[in-house]
């Protein structure tokens, strides 16, 4: 079980100031996404808190591809993904989330704790969003998937009834295959070839379980599971425990700031 850290504990019960969020990408999972955690700022804002301060980084630009399969529309062509997802919301909601055209550079609310969602498979972003859950304040859940599974994993670098609890992320858990071999995915230059490689609803599946692991914490307190496994050829969704002896499966070997 994982508890809530002090920093969301704090909104939960106060919601004097907005909860900071950072989302990393916003193409096929970030996009699915940043419409739940819209549904569920709405949700907070009629329970009577603030909502969230969304902050959103993506430098891809809208392609043919896109349409349809990410939360895009033909108007959309051309435009960054961050910035049009944003500006949507933004209308609609009557909010001010801000989105940036271009690569996460590692800033996040420093008075105060942030939740990051990596919504990337890329290396470079894991090891740069791992580097500020070390020196910050930050929940950090990752969502990576292939063509028919997903995983979603939550690192946790925080204080919890005031004391510091490290929750490995995924960077720690998977750190030999990352720094093996650096290697970025192409592109995909038509929607055949994009289903090809992520099968049509995986994206979703990944964008909901990461955001429902965001409202256990918010509306209950805890997490009852570290990360989420979810097959869409067997249809099985598969719960990950914060467990040393699983962490040690992976590699890693929990240390004495381990906690969940």
């Amino acid at each position: 079980m994982i508890t809530v850290p002090d920093f969301i504990s704090e909104y939960s019960l106060n919601g004097w100031r907005p909860l900071n969020i950072v989302v990393v990408g916003a193409g096929g999972t970030g996009s699915a996404l940043l419409n739940k955690l819209f549904q569920l700022h709405m949700t907070m804002v009629n329970l009577g808190a603030r909502g969230f301060k969304v902050t959103v980084y993506d430098d891809d630009t809208v392609s043919p591809s896109n349409i349809g399969r990410q939360a895009f529309w033909p108007c959309d062509l051309g435009a960054n993904k961050a910035n049009v997802l944003v500006e949507r919301y933004n209308r609609f909601g009557d909010i001010a989330w801000q989105g940036v055209a271009g690569k996460f550079d590692g800033d996040v609310d420093r008075y105060g704790g942030t939740v990051i969602f990596g919504c990337v498979d890329n290396v470079d972003a894991r090891k740069l969003i791992h580097g500020v859950m070390q020196k910050e304040e930050v929940v950090w859940i990752d969502c990576g998937n292939d063509s028919r599974s997903a995983n979603v994993m939550m690192g946790v670098n925080a204080k919890t009834n005031g004391k510091k609890v490290y929750l490995p992320s995924i960077y720690d858990l998977f750190k030999t295959q990352m720094d093996d071999v650096n290697v970025q995915p192409e592109p995909s230059c038509s929607t055949a070839e994009a289903i090809a490689r992520q099968e049509y609803g995986i994206n979703d599946l990944a964008a909901g379980q990461a955001v429902q692991m965001l409202w256990q914490l918010i509306r209950h307190g805890k997490v009852d599971y570290q990360g989420v496994t979810v097959d869409l050829a067997s249809g099985s969704t598969t719960p990950i425990q914060a467990d040393p002896d699983i962490w040690a499966m992976f590699g890693y070997l929990a240390s004495n700031k381990d906690a969940a």
